[in-house]
């Protein structure tokens, strides 16, 4: 998730809108009629990044490339005004069986036809204290019968699941993060990664509040079945935290090796202004086999670039100016003692280069896509992709089978780079300033939607635009989406997600397209 969560000015209420705008069939209430159930063709998307190894590439697709987009048109529009809530959506519709499921801002579990868009059922999901983002932040995870959700409340997240035909609860997990013994002017920890499913257990990321210097980030091993709470890990250990190291939010989402059962995670910045702990902006190698000691630890990881980047601005942390704002929690960086925030915010992608090498990719906030070994976690190639900025480069990248996309900011680029080298394949301009939307492909094309709320697709072979269509055309109603928003493919279908312009008051959409 998703830099737009943790560096724009948030609020713990949100406002409900009964204003209708959209399809009108969205606008019935729920009903007892189940999602549509003729034989599915297209594949499904069943989590945030379609699978567990964050490809989020649908490999089944069709009817949906290069030469088809030109015929592509929506078949629905859902709006959350429809339904009294009125709030936005921040993530990645998940689409399995028939049914497209996806929570909002206000804290609403939706789950919608695929194919005619009708609300099959909603649920209110319960946060008195919604934390930063909002009460849903990730996406759901399909487990069986059941969907999952992690519900951010501040000082209290915890994950639930809900049967998927009905939306009744099947389990409410306790909370996930620890509480904290000191934090005064902050009102807890949060969580705003997706769930997902590993070895039986749902991995469920927390951070602490933003430049607290006492707290740190972590996860949770919740037990899928019964919810749980197995075993819950600091991302930095109590040793260093008595030392005064702090920091390091796990709010992106990891990928899953099945075949190892280790997941990847990319972790936030230090909230120490001079001390950096080593698993802080580094992607994380976790163990979730319980039949190995090492079970629930995190047994290795590759250090990103620094908070402090160069030379020069590491310098800062030893200044006079520095050290009088030692007490004082930051809400996004701190100048004054060269912090950029450069967190991990994109998703991980699991993937194999040429030779065969299993490899784990993220990028930074630092304009970096890094690659490391799977195995060793030792560097296998990094590529610059853009400039460092705190609240740049966070957007979920994706990986086609043969490269890497995704969209470098400031300025939005789409870039597609070698999956063995790092090499750039292409370059094409988004343009629409700080992008924060996921990228997601199919059949050859690479689809993101973009902050100025168009749905944009590329060629995958050359970076080519093939289509750019403005939101509030198909919607019939002014969409807006500054937030991380995302597209799943599935049914040979796209399945769009809006966000809104704030946490506030905004509305949120799906919309489903379709060529022929």
């Amino acid at each position: 998730m998703i830099t737009t969560v943790r560096n724009l000015t948030l609020v713990a209420g949100l406002a409900l809108s009964t204003l209708f705008v959209g399809d009108a069939s969205a606008a019935s209430a729920a009903t007892s009629t189940p999602c549509t159930t003729a034989p599915v063709v297209g594949g499904d998307w069943p989590f945030y990044g379609h699978d567990a190894a964050n490809t989020r590439t649908q490999p089944v697709a069709t009817g949906l490339g290069p030469a088809a987009v030109a015929g592509l048109a929506p078949k629905w529009t859902f709006a959350t005004t429809s339904t009294g809530d009125g709030t936005g959506f921040n993530t990645t519709p998940v689409v399995y069986n028939g049914c497209v499921f996806i929570g909002s801002f206000g804290g609403v579990a939706y789950a919608l036809d695929a194919l005619t868009g009708h609300i099959v059922w909603q649920r209110k999901l319960d946060a008195p204290n919604p934390g930063s983002g909002g009460v849903i932040v990730g996406a759901a995870a399909v487990d069986g019968s059941a969907v999952v959700y992690l519900v951010d409340e501040f000082a209290a997240p915890y994950a639930i699941a809900l049967n998927r035909s009905t939306g009744a609860v099947v389990w409410k997990s306790a909370p996930f993060a620890p509480p904290l013994t000191s934090s005064a002017l902050q009102a807890g920890s949060y969580t705003n990664s997706s769930p997902v499913l590993a070895n039986g257990f749902i991995a469920a990321g927390y951070s602490p509040p933003e430049g607290d210097p006492t707290a740190t980030g972590g996860f949770s091993l919740i037990n899928a079945k019964t919810g749980k709470v197995v075993r819950t890990t600091p991302t930095i250990p109590p040793a260093a935290q008595a030392q005064g190291y702090a920091g390091g939010g796990l709010w992106s989402t990891p990928a899953y090796d099945p075949a190892t059962n280790y997941l990847y995670w990319g972790a936030g910045n230090p909230n120490n202004k001079s001390l950096q702990y080593p698993t802080t902006d580094a992607i994380l190698k976790i163990d979730v086999n319980p039949a190995r000691p090492t079970f629930g630890q995190i047994v290795a990881s590759y250090p990103g670039n620094v908070d402090q980047y160069t030379a020069a601005l590491q310098t800062l942390g030893e200044t006079p100016a520095c050290e009088l704002s030692a007490g004082l929690p930051d809400p996004l960086d701190d100048p004054v003692c060269g912090q950029l925030d450069l967190d991990f915010g994109a998703a991980a992608n699991l993937f194999t280069i040429s030779d065969g090498t299993k490899v784990v990719g993220e990028l930074q906030k630092s304009g970096v896509y890094h690659v490391a070994n799977a195995s060793t976690m030792q560097p296998a190639w990094a590529t610059i992709v853009g400039p460092s900025c705190f609240a740049c480069n966070a957007a979920s990248t994706a990986f086609d089978g043969s490269a890497i996309e995704g969209v470098s900011t400031p300025g939005g680029t789409m870039f597609s780079l070698d999956r063995s080298t790092g090499t750039a394949n292409w370059l094409s301009p988004v343009g629409d300033g700080t992008h924060y939307q996921s990228i997601s492909t199919a059949d050859g094309v690479v689809w993101t939607v973009d902050g100025a709320a168009n749905l944009d697709g590329f060629a995958a072979a050359n970076g080519q635009p093939l289509v750019r269509r403005p939101l509030s055309v198909d919607a019939g109603a002014p969409v807006t989406n500054l937030t991380s928003s995302g597209i799943a493919i599935a049914e040979n279908r796209l399945f769009v997600a809006a966000g809104g312009a704030s946490y506030a008051s905004a509305t949120g959409y799906v919309i489903a397209y379709a060529t022929g």
